[in-house]
């Protein structure tokens, strides 16, 4: 099934110099992305649909016996496309390996009223979100469900698996760094809702850290130089710790990024992070 982008037209044309609506309304064709389709996943584990946005890379053929890097995206339904994007001006520009892409949708774009973030990407609930501390059951859902769907279904290498997350996303994949590491080969982590819930991801790394010498994994990390403290104190501490070299294995990339907000950042980031996880050796933009 081809993944859909709806236009809407405004029904106005220009005659003469002046703007004028036609008699008749004209019907607009769907715009689509090709080698994109869209699955509903509905999940046993967390107990929830997801709609899940899979980018197929040029060439692409079940037949084949290759296999490829995937890049999973969460708040996949304001980021599938932005993604694709980036990813062909670093192919055109870099020639990094196009990955399969897999973008998880969470209920709808951030900021609509079924948008479920804040319950699938929050590791504790809190009584000021309602619903917040459901990112066990989305890793659950993504481990058990998403990876063995994947992987049955497209030639996916299960080594080379990217995840990448802002925000609250950025917390999340925070979440998965310190509770199961090795699912991915690289965690890129994108202005990080650290600060949430008191800090309490610390008391995870400090979980971690009691019975781990190690954390291999590959780990890009940004904040903007303009977000308030309250996003960049927690971010400096959490970079802090994982640049003391109390963890084995580790190669990690952290970044300040001039002149961002939170919001402005978010573009500037996903190109940065996308650049970086795929060039071999890492390249800095």
């Amino acid at each position: 099934m081809s993944v859909t982008l709806f236009l809407k037209c405004a029904g106005w044309c220009l005659l003469g110099g002046c703007l004028a609506q036609p008699s008749q309304a004209q019907a607009v064709p769907p715009v689509t992305i090709p080698q994109s389709e869209h699955r509903v996943v509905q999940s046993k584990v967390a107990g929830h649909p997801y709609d899940v946005y899979v980018h197929l890379p040029a060439g692409y053929s079940p037949a084949a016996t290759a296999s490829y890097p995937v890049l999973y995206v969460v708040d996949g339904d304001n980021d599938f496309a932005p993604t694709l994007e980036y990813l062909g001006l670093l192919m055109a520009e870099y020639h990094i390996p196009e990955p399969l892409v897999v973008a998880i949708g969470d209920g709808g774009p951030i900021g609509s009223p079924g948008n479920q973030r804040t319950r699938d990407f929050t590791p504790t609930a809190t009584a000021d979100r309602p619903g917040s501390g459901g990112a066990p059951a989305f890793l659950g859902f993504i481990e058990q469900e998403l990876f063995p769907l994947i992987e049955k279904n497209y030639r996916a290498d299960p080594a080379r698996r990217t995840y990448y997350g802002y925000s609250l996303g950025g917390l999340f994949g925070a979440y998965v760094l310190f509770s199961k590491p090795t699912l991915f080969q690289n965690i890129l982590l994108g202005s990080p809702a650290l600060g949430y819930d008191s800090g309490q991801l610390f008391e995870l790394e400090k979980a971690y850290h009691a019975t781990h010498a190690a954390l291999p994994v590959h780990v890009f990390m940004e904040v903007g130089a303009l977000e308030p403290p309250s996003q960049q104190q927690p971010y400096q501490r959490l970079a802090t710790l994982l640049q003391s070299g109390r963890y084995q294995g580790l190669d990690l990339h952290s970044l300040v990024l001039a002149h961002a907000t939170h919001l402005t950042g978010k573009p500037d980031t996903m190109l940065k992070a996308l650049g970086w996880a795929y060039t071999s050796p890492h390249a800095t933009f």
